[in-house]
């Protein structure tokens, strides 16, 4: 299973459509060669080009936290000499969102693009950074502000987060 909004990597098997079911090594894939979608979405190309594992045949891409920052991926690779390659998968579907710039943000306090316009309606959930250079630093939420997006903990994480950096909630 994918993680949601998370950096990872999946890999892609190449086979050579001249000599099924044999691999398809040394192909120079491009971003491009790659198309994404996001919850059925329009698919739009991949940040970055898969790269050979070895000279097996096999290619890892990486996929960004906000490529992969919805329930249902789909992504496929076309280039000449392989069979297209066409995978689904899910992810752990928790909520997730990003920091947004405000001259108030602090370590234990920070703006949000979360939708709810309910105050403290993320209130006693678990909140984990999936990028940035908080990654992996989780705290409870004790309180949500649902007119300026505000999150609020007890204690600070070590900094205060960047624009952009992605979390994830937990325990919703």
């Amino acid at each position: 299973m994918l993680r949601r909004a998370q950096q990872q990597t999946v890999t892609i098997i190449a086979i050579d459509t001249s000599n099924p079911p044999a691999r398809k090594s040394g192909l120079t894939l491009l971003n491009t060669d790659v198309k994404i979608s996001k919850d059925g979405g329009s698919f739009t190309s991949a940040t970055n080009a898969p790269s050979e594992i070895g000279s097996t045949g096999r290619y890892a891409l990486v996929l960004t936290a906000a490529e992969t920052d919805c329930i249902w991926l789909h992504w496929y690779v076309e280039k000449t000499g392989m069979q297209p390659f066409d995978k689904e998968g899910s992810t752990s579907g928790h909520p997730s969102g990003q920091v947004l710039t405000d001259p108030s943000n602090t370590s234990s306090t920070f703006k949000t693009d979360l939708a709810s316009s309910t105050t403290d309606f993320w209130k006693d959930t678990f909140m984990t950074f999936t990028s940035g250079a908080l990654l992996g630093q989780t705290k409870k939420v004790t309180g949500y502000n649902g007119s300026t997006k505000f999150l609020t903990f007890l204690s600070g994480f070590t900094g205060t987060p960047s624009n952009g950096d992605r979390f994830v909630l937990v325990n919703v």
